[in-house]
């Protein structure tokens, strides 16, 4: 039989209400049931005079269960038990440790008191769910803090720290040793002083401040990551009734938003991402111990392969001391893994070792590390000119320059170095891993992991594997992404993976067509930051450099070719040292010390030039054409990888292109957004522009996924669920 979900104790008049509902405390509907009948217990009995409600575990609660979210919920619901809470003839207080989140939050809001540990920290982040706090939290946290900072903590989603959450008067005291003992010396003060419940409902709201113009700054204050939302208009809505009506109509009035809020399209994208991030790393045929196996020994064996998992990685070898090596390097470091970077030349090391310094420096000067763990993280990483460095390492990333050639001798070589467990990684954005791994001893320990620049910052890592590729080395991939608290999704081995497959047949090709066609850069870039992208294709490309697209071509086109035009843009500006910022001038023209991207003549007399030689019509193509013809390429390459078995979920997709590339996040990635729009409409949007570009031989050729998923009515969720299933 399952233990209670919540544990009910006494001491000395005061009933303590311990939720005990692993790993995180969710208030499911075990936990509900629990907290009703034990608040009926403690209210019963007359020789309690205080209750505490607390929580076992690292964690107070992370919230409500949100798998509860799209389906009837159970009963008692959390607004009944958080009612009975405010309305409780006896002191409720909460004692509060570690993560409150969301509906712990507003768990701790519906008691009369709060204390909590030094280290403990609270946030309502369902905004990034595109919800409003819907049980209570925008009508009870007004009232505790104010209207004006309950925006500003709503809206921000970010949990606030002790010290903060006492300032704002969210909780009335800091407990400095064992929280039980100090909530019990709360209480034992309550009772001697002849405490009374304090209804948060009773209390008024202070609404200083909470104006179009102090909105409005808050809003501001917030735009960059609020951009292209609307949740936060719904939680403006509520607050707004909070400040204007009796409690219990708030309460009303916050049901019928959150409800909305629930039904929106961008809550529904932000909910599959929350789902989507958290189902990646389940890879078929991964043995799970040598996957999850973090923080703990484990004696998991391949028979006859020597592989052992020796979770947790302690050591990193990075070979290439470039931007991508200092950046892996750095990222190693920050996870409190040891670091040994290697590199071939003296300058190089001295380059790397110098941009890793300069990034530990601005993090401190931003207030985001101390000098003294700024440190400590730096001295974690020793460098060498020797390979023979790498031989005591538990994993071994080469992030050398995209040359095939180059990558297979130092992977061979460090092959002959290491033992057959020692994982040895690529960092590759396009390379066949099968091909890296070829020359190799052992070559079934070979993977790529694709790290997105700046390595040290974006979360995803693209974990690559070759047909030969070993199960326990993907698991072991899967452990040092978790180690580097970075996303980890695996693809299959083929040109550029998940990700760069798509940008660089699908988007980024479309996007050049465009330009040949009429587009200028600016209007295209223009038109990709207006639907939601945080910089357009030629911007990124300047970014990046110009060259970096070329090499990649150069290798791609000694296995596979492709119809022109291709990149005729992009190489010719290569051709003419046109790199980018880096040379000021690339699709865009840049002053010294500056990122702002001018628009250049001798670009567009080049772009029709290169027009004219392939016989194409200029003219003037209008913003939504562009938007539409881009994403209908990046989602048809996307049905394409999907259906070889590059990636093996459509959510896979939109998590890559999410925290890779940039896809705006409240659309859900490409794929959901595919769904949105329905696939018959877009199976007929690409079959329209195939009809009108006849000229283009099988580049408007729908994908046979995507065919038979619209002609069939089904969506990419669907083969999603139908996989999962079988």
């Amino acid at each position: 039989m399952p233990p209670e979900a919540v544990q009910y104790q006494c001491r000395n008049q005061v009933a303590f209400l311990l939720i005990d509902y692993p790993p995180v405390n969710v208030l499911a509907a075990p936990v509900r049931v629990g907290l009703a009948r034990a608040l009926e217990t403690a209210l019963a009995d007359a020789s309690v005079r205080a209750i505490v409600i607390g929580c076992v575990g690292k964690t107070f609660s992370a919230g409500a269960d949100i798998g509860e979210f799209d389906g009837p919920v159970a009963e008692p619901t959390l607004q009944a038990v958080f009612a009975s809470l405010e309305a409780s003839t006896k002191p409720i207080v909460a004692a509060v440790h570690g993560l409150a989140l969301g509906g712990g939050v507003e768990l701790a809001l519906a008691c009369h008191y709060r204390v909590a540990t030094a280290d403990a920290k609270l946030g309502l982040p369902e905004i990034t769910l595109g919800l409003i706090p819907g049980a209570g939290g925008t009508q009870r946290l007004p009232r505790v803090i104010g209207a004006t900072a309950a925006l500003d903590m709503i809206v921000s989603g970010a949990p606030v720290d002790a010290a903060a959450a006492s300032k704002l008067g969210l909780i009335d005291a800091i407990v400095e040793a064992d929280l039980m003992q100090g909530a019990q010396r709360f209480c034992e003060q309550l009772i001697g002083q002849g405490g009374q419940p304090r209804p948060t409902g009773a209390r008024a709201v202070d609404a200083t401040g909470f104006d179009e113009a102090g909105i409005a700054a808050l809003l501001s204050k917030h735009s960059r990551a609020l951009k292209g939302r609307t949740t936060q208009q719904l939680v403006i809505e509520a607050l707004t009734v909070a400040t204007q009506s009796n409690f219990e109509t708030g309460l009303a009035a916050e049901r019928r938003i959150a409800d909305r809020s629930i039904a929106t399209l961008e809550s529904q994208a932000l909910r599959h991402l929350f789902f989507a991030e958290r189902q990646v790393s389940k890879v078929p045929g991964v043995i799970p111990e040598l996957s999850k196996a973090i923080g703990r020994q484990s004696t998991v064996e391949r028979d006859g392969a020597g592989w052992a998992n020796k979770a947790p990685i302690a050591r990193v070898a990075v070979i290439g001391a470039g931007t991508m090596g200092s950046g892996i390097a750095t990222a190693c470091a920050d996870a409190g893994i040891a670091v040994t970077l290697i590199d071939s030349h003296a300058e190089g090391l001295e380059r790397g070792l110098s941009l890793i310094a300069s990034n530990y420096e601005s993090s401190v000067a931003r207030g985001r590390l101390t000098h003294e763990e700024a440190a400590r993280r730096r001295e974690r990483i020793v460098d060498s000119l020797d390979l023979g460095a790498a031989a005591e390492a538990d994993v071994v990333i080469e992030a050398v320059f995209e040359d095939l050639a180059l990558k297979q001798r130092l992977l061979s070589t460090v092959a002959s170095l290491t033992p057959a467990s020692t994982l040895l990684a690529s960092n590759t954005s396009t390379l066949s891993i099968a091909e890296l791994a070829r020359p190799c001893r052992d070559p079934q320990r070979v993977v790529g992991l694709h790290f997105f620049s700046p390595a040290h910052v974006m979360k995803l890592l693209e974990i690559v594997r070759a047909p030969t590729t070993d199960p326990a080395a993907v698991g072991r991939a899967l452990t040092l992404a978790k180690q580097l608290k970075k996303i980890g999704v695996v693809a299959g081995d083929a040109f550029g993976f998940i990700g760069n497959k798509m940008m660089l047949d699908g988007y980024w090709r479309e996007a050049e067509l465009l330009m040949l066609e009429g587009a200028t850069p600016e209007q295209v870039d223009s038109a990709m930051e207006s639907f939601g992208f945080a910089m357009g294709p030629a911007r990124v490309s300047d970014l990046g450099g110009t060259d970096v697209g070329t090499k990649t071509r150069i290798e791609l086109f000694k296995r596979e070719t492709r119809a022109d035009p291709y990149f005729v843009i992009a190489d010719a500006l290569t051709a003419m040292n046109r790199l980018g910022q880096k040379t000021l001038a690339g699709f865009y023209r840049y002053r010294p010390g500056e990122r702002q991207a001018l628009p250049d003549e001798t670009v567009a007399t080049l772009i029709e030039t290169l027009a004219a030689e392939r016989g194409i019509a200029r003219r003037s193509i209008d913003s939504s054409e562009s938007v539409e013809r881009c994403l209908l390429q990046l989602i048809n390459v996307g049905a394409q990888v999907l259906d070889s078995g590059v990636a093996m979920r459509a959510a896979d997709i939109d998590v890559v292109w999410v925290h890779g590339y940039g896809f705006p996040k409240h659309l859900g990635g490409p794929m959901f957004h595919a769904d949105s729009l329905g696939l018959k409409h877009v199976l007929e949007r690409f079959e329209h522009y195939g009809a009108r570009m006849k000229n283009r031989n099988d580049y408007w050729r729908p994908a046979a996924l995507l065919e038979t998923l619209a002609r069939q009515g089904r969506s990419f969720a669907d083969w999603d669920r139908e996989r999962s299933a079988s």
